[in-house]
Formats: structure tokens, C-alpha cells, sequence
């Protein structure tokens, strides 16, 4: 806007006094004393009600103040004198965006295709389909920025608590389905069961059911009921590893550990990689006395998670499998990491 002042300035029939204020205000901003501008800003705007120019002056020190509020309404004075000016559509949109007027801000941000406000406007406004694009496409500019992130995060939940709405309202199986996942997540266990059989008597085949049950009764530690249910599940979708894992979890807790360490070795295959695998695996092999392979697998864990809580629990079943086999140097040195570990979380 410093642009258009200097116009402003040179504009033939220009009264002294507001030269006068309008170098004041050029000079206040320079200088960084913005109520001072302001007040020279102002002053110009009084004496030169119709010029574009003297509004948005007044209006870009406001908004460089922040104070959003006061901004918008030169801002407008001056887009009412001229809509072309781009920069103020840009601050206007931004300032009533600050202000919570979100549905306002789109169409400045709009006509100078702010993309990233744009999307942020698009989410508060409720047109989260819209907002996906427009936050994808700033995110792709801006790769991991915050703010983008949480705003993206925000339109997918949007969309995500529409579908579901519209699923929630019908009938059927994944109707009951998504019932009993709603409940189970606000903890109402009971509920959340009725509607998880309820779909499971309208499509015995729905994958994912049995799982939802087995995790609803491992919450509440009841292993032989979860065992039945990761079964189950694992009949139906043979290729599941998560069904695989829980299964071995109950396993383990009923005290069949050559059961688990099959389902946990299963689960591996099915995805390798799994830090939260290794370390059951390993529990497993040194509880059916195959210490060698249970240190290899434990050792994994910790490579493959180094920085957890899982990699302490890793450490500290090495430090007692080393010590079986004997290693004891070994022991010593993954209770120095372990020490070291709990020091920087």
C-alpha cells in the first residue's frame, strides 16, 4: 500500500495538510511506529474520504497491527472505491478470517486465489469437501506446515462425521457396525456389543467385527472370550496380521505360549516390520526356552523402534535373555542404553 500513498502524494490538487499527514504516516511506518501511522492514516482518510488509496493506506497499518476488527471497515471503504485492488482483498479476507467471519473471507481469498487461507476459510465455513483440495494443493507448497496440517485434519473429520452420520442413519450390517464403533469409542461396552452381533446376524462374513468384539472384551481382560472373537476373525480374513497379533496376546495370557509364538511368528509374515510383533515374538521364544532366537527377535524390536516405550520394555526382557545365555556384557551395555533411553523421553 506504500505504493499507492506515494500515488496519492503525487496526485495533482493534493492539500498540503494531507501531504502532510500522509509523509507523517509513510515516515511512522517506516520507523515501526504503527499507532502513530495510524493516527496519520486516519487523518488522511477524513480528508480524502473518496480516494481508494487513503483507505487501504489506513486499513494495511491496522492489519499490520493486527487489529483485525478496526481493519475491515477501511478495507471495505476501499474496495467499494476500487475492486481491483488485489493486496486489499488479500488483507481484507485474511482480517475477516482472523475476525471468525470465515464465510466473508472466501470470496476475497478467492480473487486472489489464497489457497491456504482459502482452505482454512472453506473448513470453518463447513465446505469441507472444497477445503481437501485447496489444503492439499497448499500443503504440496508447504510441505508440513502446522497449521495446514491441523486444518486438513479438521476437513477430513468433517467429512468423515457426515459419511458416518448418513451410515449410522440406515439400516444393516455396517450400519450396526458403525453403531457399535461409536459406542465402543465413547466406552459404552454393552451397547457397543449388542450392535457388533446385530451386524454380525446380518453378515456373518463382515470383516472387522470379530476384531472390534475381541478388542472390546481384551479392554476388559477377558481373554478367553477375546481369544474366541481374533479366531473368529482370523477365519474370516485369513491375511489380517493385527487379528493374528491379538490372537497371540490372548494366547500368551492363557498361558499357551507355543499357540502364541505361532500366531505372533504368523502375524510377522503377514506384515513384517512390526516392532509391537517382535517384542511378543520374543516374550514367546524365551518362554518356550529358545533364548538364542528370542535375543535376534528382541534385538529387532529395538531396531525397528528405537525411541518408545516399547523399545524399554525390549531392553529390559534383552538384559534378562543375555544373562540366561550368559552374556553378560551384552546385559550391562542394553541397560546403559535403557538408562540412556529413559533420560532423553
Amino acid at each position: 500500500m506504500i505504493a499507492a500513498v506515494m500515488i496519492l502524494l503525487w496526485a495533482q490538487g493534493v492539500s498540503p495538510e494531507l501531504r502532510q499527514h500522509a509523509e507523517a504516516g509513510l515516515k511512522a511506518r517506516a520507523a515501526g511506529d504503527l499507532d502513530r501511522a495510524i493516527r496519520e492514516f486516519s487523518r488522511v482518510a477524513e480528508l480524502a474520504p473518496d480516494l481508494a488509496a487513503a483507505h487501504a493506506n489506513l486499513g494495511s497499518v491496522l492489519f499490520e497491527n493486527k487489529d483485525y476488527g478496526k481493519a475491515i471497515g477501511p478495507l471495505r471503504r476501499a474496495l467499494n472505491l476500487n475492486p481491483d485492488l488485489a493486496g486489499v482483498h488479500q488483507m481484507l479476507g485474511t482480517a475477516l478470517l482472523a475476525q471468525g467471519l470465515a464465510g466473508e473471507a472466501i470470496a476475497h481469498l478467492e480473487k486472489v486465489k489464497a489457497t491456504d487461507l482459502l482452505g482454512i476459510a472453506l473448513v470453518e465455513a463447513g465446505r469441507a469437501r472444497e477445503a481437501v483440495d485447496r489444503l492439499e494443493a497448499a500443503l504440496a507448497q508447504h510441505s508440513g506446515d502446522p497449521d495446514l496440517l491441523y486444518y486438513l485434519g479438521q476437513a477430513h473429520a468433517q467429512l468423515s462425521r457426515g459419511l458416518f452420520g448418513r451410515l449410522m442413519a440406515g439400516t444393516g450390517a455396517r450400519a450396526e457396525q458403525a453403531r457399535g464403533e461409536a459406542a465402543m469409542s465413547a466406552g459404552r461396552s454393552a451397547e457397543a456389543e449388542k450392535h457388533f452381533r446385530a451386524a454380525l446376524g446380518a453378515r456373518p462374513d463382515l470383516r472387522g467385527v470379530h476384531l472390534a468384539l475381541g478388542e472390546l472384551y481384551l479392554l476388559n481382560a477377558d481373554f478367553a472370550r477375546a481369544e474366541k472373537e481374533f479366531r473368529a476373525e482370523s477365519q474370516v480374513a485369513p491375511a489380517s496380521a493385527e487379528a493374528a497379533y491379538k490372537l497371540g496376546l490372548c494366547l500368551a495370557n492363557l498361558g499357551q505360549p507355543a499357540a502364541a509364538l505361532t500366531e505372533f511368528e504368523r502375524a510377522l509374515q503377514l506384515r513384517p516390520g512390526m516392532p509391537e510383533t517382535a517384542l511378543e515374538l520374543g516374550k514367546a521364544l524365551m518362554a518356550t526356552g529358545r533364548d538364542g532366537d528370542a535375543a535376534r527377535m528382541l534385538e529387532k524390536a529395538v531396531e525397528w523402534e528405537p525411541e518408545s516405550g516399547l523399545a524399554e520394555a525390549a531392553y529390559l526382557q534383552l538384559n534378562t535373555v543375555y544373562r540366561k545365555l550368559g552374556r553378560g556384557g551384552d546385559a550391562a551395555r542394553v541397560m546403559e542404553k535403557l538408562q540412556q533411553l529413559r533420560k532423553r523421553r
